[in-house]
């Protein structure tokens, strides 16, 4: 079974880890209650994801107030290693 919720990209920000290590683009998202997402948000109203990302590219595809849709599909179970 698949559940599908809407987010919103509410921050941007860059965290620094260390001298020398690229800085990390810390994105927000936060749930969105609205019409399209009503069967989601009726009974998870509130929700948060954050994501730290050093690929530049990456991080320039998720623009403060762009939405998206985040798709939750149970991945089978690994097996830790002997």
């Amino acid at each position: 079974m698949t559940v599908r919720a809407k987010f919103r990209v509410a921050s941007l920000r860059q965290q620094y880890i260390a001298e020398g290590v690229p800085p990390q683009e810390v994105i927000e998202l936060q749930a969105v209650t609205d019409e399209a997402n009503k069967a989601w948000s009726m009974y998870t109203p509130q929700g948060r994801i954050e994501m730290h990302i050093t690929n530049p590219a990456a991080a320039a595809q998720f623009p403060v107030g762009r939405t998206f849709y985040v798709d939750f599909t149970e991945a089978p179970a690994v097996d830790p290693k002997p």
